[in-house]
């Protein structure tokens, strides 16, 4: 069986402290990514099922958010090929 690649995400808290998650791939349909950020927004709501629980973590506590990889065919209102710093 072939191992699916490793996703990371960086959560930056507002009081400053961060987190760091990783996880396989979700889909590989573009389709359904979209679905699943757009209902994140909706919900106002990042939920993670990591370490044999559900993590609840509200939007509203978080700074930034870090994906990696970028996906290859990012929507048309994300700027590319930037450099991020803080």
């Amino acid at each position: 069986m072939e191992k699916s690649p490793q996703r990371g995400l960086q959560i930056h808290f507002m009081d400053g402290s961060s987190i760091n998650v990783s996880f396989p791939t979700q889909t590989e349909d573009q389709y359904r990514r979209k679905l699943m950020v757009d209902e994140i927004v909706k919900k106002r709501m990042l939920m993670v099922e990591a370490d044999g629980g559900i993590h609840f973590v509200p939007l509203e506590n978080i700074k930034y958010m870090s994906v990696y990889p970028a996906a290859e065919h990012a929507d048309a209102g994300i700027i590319k090929g930037a450099h991020f710093s803080e």
